[in-house]
């Protein structure tokens, strides 16, 4: 009656590490964390292409200004050149030498406008795709995540209701029986109780010797020649 009980111990134990295993070990959870890392870096270049589009917008206002104060720069020149209130050839050179300079200026200010507005428009897309996409994926991820709290949550609840069964099912089990159970375990791991099955051991598989087999099936504590389990028939 003892040894069954502890060949039930030993099952719950076995079902508990294997359930432990299964919770540490879980592919899932590895993905899962993968993929937070993947959409954390995704998160993180997309704020910093949000910042650029931010900059790129303060630049093109900017130019926007500078050539339009330019372009009212070079007007104002060319009323001066034109309102005929000069007529000294020095002077005027000097008017039109300005008025060169201020439209070269507002050329290239507008060319670098022009370039500016391009790589916002460029990036204006990047952000829409990108950031639908990883909208997409935090969702998908969020329904991952929702699945593995499931499955975690239903092995953990397992594993709460076996450690309380086992811890119940000890305080059946002779303490002197329990001592030496605790003995073969340190030794031999978990598994230190073997059934005999179709004479062999359960344990190493090795054969059982028939007097050994009579012994144990006479309620005698026998172990296993073999690996030192003890043996239940």
């Amino acid at each position: 009656m003892g040894l069954s009980k502890l060949w039930e111990l030993q099952e719950m134990q076995l079902r508990l590490q294997e359930l432990q295993r299964q919770l540490h070990t879980s592919a899932l959870a590895r993905e899962l964390k993968r993929e937070k890392e993947r959409l954390e870096a995704c998160q993180e270049t997309v704020r910093a292409r949000m910042q650029e589009r931010e900059e790129l917008r303060r630049q093109v206002a900017a130019l926007e200004r500078a050539c339009q104060d330019l372009a009212a720069r070079k007007k104002q020149l060319e009323g001066k050149l034109y309102s005929g209130e000069t007529s000294n050839p020095k002077e005027l050179n000097n008017i039109q030498h300005k008025i060169d300079t201020t439209a070269g200026e507002l050329a290239r200010e507008e060319e670098r406008a022009m370039e500016l507005a391009l790589q916002q428009e460029q990036l204006e897309e990047w952000l829409k795709e990108n950031v639908s996409k990883l909208q997409a994926d935090k969702a998908a991820y969020r329904e991952k995540l929702a699945r593995y709290r499931t499955w975690r949550e239903g092995l953990q609840q397992e594993m709460d209701v076996l450690a309380v069964n086992a811890a119940q099912l000890e305080g059946e089990i002779d303490p002197k029986l329990l001592t030496l159970y605790s003995d073969l375990q340190r030794r031999l791991g978990t598994k230190a109780l073997a059934r005999v099955v179709k004479g062999t051991c359960s344990g190493c598989h090795l054969v059982v010797p028939p007097v050994l087999l009579r012994e144990a099936r006479a309620g005698k504590f026998i172990y296993c020649e073999s690996c030192g389990r003890l043996l239940l028939p």
